[in-house]
Formats: C-alpha cells, structure tokens, sequence
C-alpha cells in the first residue's frame, strides 16, 4: 500500500495547479485550425544578374501547404500542393531550349542557350537559316599564315560547329522526366566570353587588349544598349546603361602562359577591368571536351559570347580595310546606333575607368578639365596641356636616329618653356616606371606620341578631351592600321608622321596605305623634332 503524505507541499500545489492549466487548454489547441504555411522549393538555382530568360519556363511547381495538429501522443504533419511559377534547371527541362542569336558580326557572335559536346558547338535550331553562315562564326583554331593551303585549313568544320533540331537534340542529351531521368545537359552557369584562337596573338599587349577586349566590350555594350539616333548621346563620355556582367572568359585555345605577355600588362588588364570573372584555359576547356566526348552529354552556355579571329578577317571590314578584328565588333554596333557615346569612346569608359582606378588613379587627379556648359554634350577641353612622348630608345628596335631623339626631346621642352605653366612636358621611359606609374602618367596626357610599337597601347586609357591627339612616328613610306583605327574609335585625333610630314584621315591626302617598307622595324627611324613641336601646338590651338 503506497504511503500518503499527510500534507501538501508548495511544491505540490504548483504542479497541481500547471496540470489543470493544461487541461483546461489542449482540447482548445486540438479544435484551432491552423492556417497552411506555404513553403516555397526552389529546385534550381538562380540564374546569376542578367542571365537570359529561358524557354522553358513552366507553371508547374510544387509547395507545401502543412497542417500540424498536436494530441498527447503523436504529432501529424500533412503536405498540399500549391500551383506557382517556377524556372526549371535544364536538367529537368521537358524541352530543350533552343539557340537564339542575340548579334553578330563576322568574328562576334553572342548566343542564348549554346550548346558544346565533344569540343562541336552546338546551335539547336529548326530554322539553321536564322544564323549567319557558319564560316562567319567559327574556324578551325590553328595559327594563322597567310598561304593558300593554311587559309583553306582555317575554314570550320562539322567539328568546329554544327546544327542539331530539337528532337535530334533531345534524342541525343534527353531524359525521361515524367520517369524522374533527367537531361544529359549540364548549364555552365552566368555570362561567357568564349575566345576561338590559339595564342598567336593573344601574348601581345595590343591585340589581347586593344583588339580583342576592346571589340569584346564594343560588341557587349551594344548587344544591350538600345539603338539611338540622338546626337547628344553621340557626344556623351557617360554614364550609360551598363550592360550585364561577364562572369567568365574561357581561353580555349591556349595554356595559361598563352595570353599572358612578357611585360605582364594583359594579366595587369584582365584582373583590373573585369575583378570578378573567371578565367578558364585550354586545359580546362579539355576537361569539358572529355567529359563529353561520347557525344550523350552536352554542356549549356545560357548566355556567351564566340570571338573568333580567322572568322573577323573573313568580313569586309576586317579583311579589306583595318585588319583589326575589333573593327567588325565596333562597326558593326555603330551601324546599328548601338554604341553609347560612339564619338567619344562613351562604351570604353567602364573598362578605362575600372583599370585607372585599379591603377591607383583618383578621379580629382583628372579634374584638368575646363568646366563646359551643363547643356552643352562636347567633351571640354583640358585645363592643362599635357605631352606625353613614349621613348623606345632603350628598345631593341623601331629607334629614332639618336640624332632626331634628341633633336625632338629639345623641341617638345622648347615649345613647353614658351607655352608657360599650363603647358607639361613627360618623356616615359616604361621599363623604367611600374605600371601603376605609366597609367597614372597616360591618364593625365594630352598629347601622346612615339613611335610606331607596343607602348602606343597605351592610348586607350587616354581620358577624352576636345583635342586629345595620338602622334606616331614611323619610317617614312611605312603605316599600320593599329593604333590608328583604335585612336579613331575613341574618338582621339591621330597623325602617322614621317620625318616632318604628317598625315590624317580626312585631312588632305588622307591617312597613308599600309605598308612595310625596309626600314619599318629598324633603329634609324628620322623624326624632325621642330616639325612635330609646330604639330602640336597647331593642333591644341585648334588650327587643325
């Protein structure tokens, strides 16, 4: 028999107490109904900031609506499915989504939803007529030569790039989604810029930066500026509308080494103008060729971007006129209306703005500029007059005479002492500055000349003013179209000199015709020091 307290403690009372609480509230809890908590199942991830909207967008989806209810003993959780929208990952895509093109030029192509399997490009399209011809967009990627036989072995193949319909497609890669297989299509996911040439070029600071990037960011910006006949906007340095972000650039075609040139400047560009994106080479590129070698497997680029070399020199504007790939990505956005700012460079002031600050350029270090009119759109002129002359006298060839250096070193101080304090005179000498230093000097400069060479690249960080101007020096007879055409595009002056004679698009006879003369790459290279000095002063008193 249990033993009974005779007496009730404190304790006691307030357990006894507790439990007619609970009493007295459950069977209220058990008749409540509580309302559905809808719980949203993401099944894919987001498409990263301006991914494009796929086709296969569905309205089908699944969320939870629970009701829990609580007895003594058991807890019962119930699901209800709830309609909404949601945006299906490829891999359980009832359909394939198909290839769109976006723009093109020869040499520049950006596509929504391309595919690769076992190194193909793949367009999957019931209308192949929709796309431009294919020798347009793509080539064999060897080293470029200009003979008969590597021209012809240069042309794509059906390994290079090839057309698949949607149920060739979805035979090849689909899976059984009603049956929970999904598709053999993995998404590389974001914005690609997706380069098809070997590394030929791509070492050298003017093409991987003033041709290559500089036609990628001219064919970017436009694809997603829309098209305008305003003139103001023609004269606008800025803002305008940013265009999407490129998450990755892939090198396909070349190692690490490959693009990276001797100086360092093209890793110096790369990390400064684009921070965030990835870059893959041709090992990596190998990787997703193995992958899907056996053909059932294909991968997916929402979004991307072909640059092709050999492709850009099959357009016209490329091939009979500039020899500048960049030149067909440019072109063709302006006949459109599409490059913000086209006379003042406006589309190449995000890159040139996001590298001069990486390089430590602040912009009241660039406030040289005398104010303009809020409704007048020209570029103003600079408050100081700033020559820059890059010396390649230190370089192991294309030297001035050391006679005409040094003649013109003492012109361009004469015309500087004679000019007064808003005149400044800098001769660069760029093995002998840090980067940093020599793209903090070319952010203040007016006028920039030297001889035809590498360091001219330079010109595209150049901050826009009414007479920016470009000076090139070469041996007389001789010309090319690199620096030029890049002047030009950004709306900058340039003069080709021989000796004492200049020459302009435009202007007289013209810019001279390409040439190579003996001569071209040597060190006795004449330049009339009083000459070029008249030039300048000419030019920033507008007589020119």
């Amino acid at each position: 028999m249990p033993i009974l307290r005779s007496k009730l403690t404190r304790r006691d009372v307030v357990l006894v107490l507790l439990g007619a609480l609970v009493m007295h509230f459950l069977p209220a809890l058990h008749q409540q109904e509580t309302s559905p908590v809808e719980i949203h199942i993401d099944t894919g991830r987001q498409p990263p900031q301006a991914a494009p909207p796929q086709r296969w967008l569905t309205q089908t989806t699944t969320l939870l609506a629970t009701t829990t209810r609580v007895e003594e003993t058991t807890t019962t959780v119930t699901a209800h499915p709830v309609v909404g929208p949601t945006l299906l990952p490829i891999d359980y895509a009832p359909e394939l989504p198909e290839t769109s093109l976006v723009a093109h030029a020869p040499g520049w192509t950006l596509f929504k939803n391309l595919y690769m399997s076992g190194d193909t490009l793949v367009i999957v399209t019931n209308t192949p007529s929709d796309f431009p011809e294919m020798r347009l967009m793509a080539s064999t990627p060897l080293a470029a030569e200009n003979t008969p036989e590597n021209i012809a072995m240069r042309e794509p193949t059906q390994y290079s790039m090839t057309f698949l319909t949607t149920e060739e497609a979805k035979r090849q890669w689909g899976g059984d989604i009603r049956n929970g297989r999904r598709n053999r299509v993995f998404s590389v996911e974001g914005n690609t810029v997706l380069v098809n040439e070997p590394g030929q070029f791509l070492r050298h600071y003017y093409h991987l930066v003033a041709e290559l990037f500089f036609g990628v960011q001219a064919f970017w910006h436009g694809a997603f500026t829309e098209p305008s006949t305003d003139a103001d906007r023609d004269e606008t340095l800025g803002p305008h509308a940013a265009p999407p972000p490129i998450h990755r650039v892939i090198f396909a075609r070349t190692n690490a080494d490959g693009w990276r040139d001797g100086p360092g400047f093209n890793a110096y560009f790369m990390r400064a103008a684009f921070p965030a994106a990835d870059i893959e080479v041709e090992e990596d590129w190998e990787d997703r060729v193995i992958i899907t070698a056996s053909g059932d497997r294909a991968w997916h680029f929402p979004l991307v971007l072909l640059t092709d070399r050999s492709a850009a020199h099959r357009g016209a504007i490329c091939g009979s006129q500039t020899q500048r790939i960049a030149a067909e990505a440019y072109e063709g956005m302006r006949a459109r209306g599409q490059l913000a700012g086209v006379r003042v460079g406006g589309w190449w002031d995000p890159v040139r703005s996001a590298v001069l600050r990486f390089a430590g350029v602040e912009p009241l270090a660039l406030a040289t500029a005398q104010p303009v009119l809020a409704t007048d759109p020209r570029l103003p002129m600079p408050a100081k007059i700033i020559v820059t002359y890059i010396s390649r006298q230190s370089a192991g060839n294309r030297k001035l005479t050391v006679e005409s250096h040094a003649g013109l070193v003492a012109a361009l101080q004469d015309l500087v002492r004679r000019k007064g304090p808003s005149w400044e005179l800098n001769v660069m000498e760029a093995e002998k500055m840090t980067k940093d230093q020599q793209l903090q000097a070319v952010a203040r400069t007016t006028i920039l000349l030297g001889v035809h060479g590498n360091g001219l690249t330079h010109l595209v960080m150049m901050q826009p003013t009414r007479i920016s101007t470009v000076i090139e020096m070469f041996y007389p007879g001789g010309f090319a179209h690199d620096y030029q055409w890049t002047a030009r595009a950004l709306g900058i002056r340039h003069y080709a000199v021989w000796n004492d004679t200049a020459r302009t698009e435009g202007v007289g006879e013209g810019k001279p015709r390409v040439d190579y003369p003996d001569g071209f790459q040597g060190n006795y290279i004449p330049a009339h020091g009083p000459a070029i000095a008249q030039l300048i002063e000419d030019r920033v008193e507008r007589r020119i």
